[in-house]
C-alpha cells in the first residue's frame, strides 16, 4: 500500500507543480498600472504598494486617457485641449506631442478636443474637435468634426462631421473598424467608409415615454469590456430618477437600472465584468446589486468628494481618485484599506494591464 501511494505521488506531484506554475504564469503576464489625470502631469501609480511609479510632465490639466490593446502606448489629452500626447507606458516617457491647431489661408484654425482615442494597434488617433477660424477682425465657426490622424506622420487622413456635444470616443471591443461616439445620444462611426450613424437615443429616445437620459461622460470606463455611467432620467410626467447606464463594448448592447433613492448626483460608475455589482462615487459611495437594482452598501469618501471609481485589474479591489490629491484603495464593502497622497489635484483614473 505504501509503495503504491509513493508511486501515485511520484506521478501526480509533478503535474500539480506544473499546474500551479501555469496558473501563476498566467496571472503574471501583465503589469497593472493606474494612470491618473493630474494638473501638468500624468501620474502613474503602482497599486501593489501603492506608490507613485512616475510623474510625466505635460502642459496643463490632463483630460482624455486611452490605451492600445497591449497597454504599452497611451494617448493623453492636455494643453488646454489642444494637444494629444503619445506616451510609452512601459518606460513612462512621452513619444510625441500632436498639436491640432492649424492654419488656413485667412487665419488660425483654433481647435479644441472634446473626446479622443488611440487605435488598438497604436497607429492612429481619433479626435472630436470643435473649431473656428480666427481672422484679423472676425471669428468664423467651422463644423465640429472627428479627425483621423496618422501617429507616425501626424497627418490628418480623413474627417467626418459629428454632433456638437460629443465627449467620448471608444473602440468597439475586438473590432478596430468601429468607434462608439458618446454625446447627447450614442452614435457609431464605421471607419471603413468614415460614416457616422445613430445607434441609440439617450437624451432623445425614440419613445419619449422611456424618459430622457442625461449623463456626465467625463469618466468613461471600459477596461473590463463594460462602459458604465451614472444616469439621470426625466419622464414626461415630471418624475426624475437616478441610476446607471452601461454598455457591453463587444455587443454594443445598452442596459440601465434606476435605484430606489432620491437623486443626489454621481460622477462616475464602474460595473464588474460579470454584471453583478456596480459602484458609484461623488459625495457618497454606493454599492448596487444589479439584479435587484438596490443599493446594498453606502459609505462616504474619507476626505470629501471623489470623482472617479474603478476596479483593480483582478476586480478584487476598488480604486478611487479625482478631485483632490489622493488615490484610495478600498475593499468591495467600501472600506478604505490604503491611501496615497498625490502631487496634484486630479480628475480621473484608468486601470491598465500592460502586457509583458
Amino acid at each position: 500500500m505504501t509503495k503504491k501511494l509513493v508511486q501515485i505521488l511520484f506521478f501526480v506531484f509533478p503535474l500539480l507543480v506544473l499546474s500551479n506554475f501555469s496558473i501563476g504564469s498566467a496571472e503574471k503576464n501583465y503589469t497593472e498600472r493606474v494612470f491618473i489625470s493630474g494638473y501638468g502631469q500624468i501620474i502613474v501609480v503602482d497599486p501593489s504598494v501603492p506608490k507613485i511609479a512616475e510623474s510625466i510632465e505635460v502642459k496643463g490639466p490632463v483630460r482624455d486617457m486611452s490605451f492600445t490593446e497591449d497597454g504599452k502606448t497611451g494617448l493623453f489629452l492636455a494643453n488646454d485641449r489642444k494637444s494629444l500626447y503619445v506616451v510609452d507606458t512601459v518606460q513612462n516617457k512621452i513619444i510625441d506631442e500632436i498639436n491640432l491647431q492649424a492654419r488656413t489661408d485667412k487665419g488660425l484654425l483654433d481647435r479644441r478636443v472634446w473626446g479622443s482615442t488611440i487605435s488598438p494597434d497604436g497607429k492612429k488617433a481619433y479626435a472630436f474637435v470643435t473649431q473656428g477660424e480666427k481672422r484679423r477682425n472676425s471669428f468664423k465657426v467651422h463644423p465640429s468634426k472627428i479627425l483621423e490622424i496618422d501617429l507616425g506622420s501626424k497627418e490628418e487622413l480623413r474627417s467626418v462631421e459629428a454632433p456638437y456635444g460629443t465627449h467620448v470616443l471608444q473602440f468597439k471591443q475586438d473590432d478596430a473598424s468601429k468607434i462608439f461616439v458618446w454625446g447627447y445620444d450614442l452614435f457609431e462611426l464605421d471607419l471603413k467608409d468614415m460614416k457616422l450613424k445613430l445607434k441609440q437615443g439617450i437624451k432623445n429616445p425614440e419613445n419619449k415615454e422611456n424618459g430622457a437620459g442625461n449623463y456626465l461622460m467625463l469618466f468613461p470606463r471600459g477596461e473590463n469590456g463594460i462602459n458604465s455611467i451614472p444616469l439621470i432620467k426625466e419622464y414626461p410626467d415630471g418624475r426624475v430618477t437616478e441610476g446607471i447606464m452601461w454598455m457591453n463594448r463587444q455587443s454594443g448592447k445598452i442596459k440601465t437600472l434606476e435605484y430606489d433613492r432620491e437623486p443626489i448626483g454621481m460622477f462616475s460608475a464602474v460595473i464588474d465584468k460579470n454584471e453583478q455589482y456596480a459602484y458609484t462615487t461623488l459625495n457618497k459611495w454606493y454599492k448596487v446589486d444589479i439584479k435587484s437594482q438596490k443599493i446594498v452598501k453606502e459609505s462616504a469618501p474619507p476626505n470629501g468628494s471623489l470623482y472617479g471609481v474603478n476596479l483593480s485589474a483582478d476586480e478584487e479591489k476598488l480604486y478611487y481618485s479625482g478631485a483632490g490629491n489622493e488615490f484610495i484603495i478600498a475593499n468591495k464593502d467600501l472600506e478604505v484599506e490604503k491611501h496615497l497622497v498625490l502631487p496634484t489635484d486630479t480628475l480621473d483614473l484608468k486601470v491598465i494591464k500592460i502586457k509583458q
